[in-house]
């Protein structure tokens, strides 16, 4: 075999060994790429179905959250507009009993109301008496709670009071207290079915 001979020998082995590299490359690439196709469709995969599940959850989870926070907000003005209520009618209430107007101020209670556990309407001739011997009233009552009579629907009330009232001879007087009271619906406003403090006397 001549010098030329054994050279074109070797680059035909060397080109046959080439050829097989690429082919054994190629199928080392196809069967990675296989195996990864395998992967993504197994549980810890990426198919479209479970792509889109992460996202549904996290759109509910948003939305839930939202209405959450909307209830929320509904219930916590619902407790603002109900207290506003109720300081409007307690307002009213002191107004009334400082106008010293019997029948504006019996109008704040229901027929059967009770006051320190009697009958409202045995108190008309001592609060008559009393606007008689005074000439003038200012009378506070703030609000400390509320709640509501799940049995009745009925609100009952807790403050505290306070009144200054300068007697026709001059004198002036004081008192404070607690006092509390149950409320029903009547229209827009309340009326008085409950009263009850520590006890107020002029006598």
């Amino acid at each position: 075999m001549s010098f030329f001979e054994s050279d074109q020998v070797q680059r035909e082995i060397n080109l046959t060994m080439k050829n097989k590299l690429k082919i054994l490359l190629l199928f080392l690439i196809l069967s990675g790429c296989a195996a990864s196709f395998q992967e993504a469709g197994s549980d810890g995969g990426y198919s479209d179905t479970q792509k889109d599940n992460p996202k549904a959850t996290s759109e509910q989870s948003i939305e839930t959250s939202t209405e959450e926070k909307i209830k929320a907000g509904r219930r916590q003005q619902e407790i603002l507009d109900q207290a506003g209520r109720l300081r409007s009618f307690l307002f009213l209430y002191c107004r009334a009993y400082e106008s010293k107007d019997l029948d504006k101020f019996s109008a704040f209670f229901a027929p059967d109301a009770t006051e320190n556990n009697r009958a409202f309407h045995e108190f008309l001739p001592r609060y008559r008496r009393n606007f008689e011997r005074i000439k003038t009233f200012n009378y506070r009552i703030d609000l400390d709670s509320y709640s509501l009579d799940s049995d009745t629907g009925n609100i009952k009330v807790r403050g505290n009071y306070f009144i200054q009232y300068l007697l026709n001879d001059g004198a002036w007087k004081e008192n404070n207290g607690i006092i509390s009271m149950e409320l029903i619906k009547s229209g827009d406003s309340y009326l008085v079915k409950r009263l009850n403090y520590s006890y107020l006397s002029l006598e």
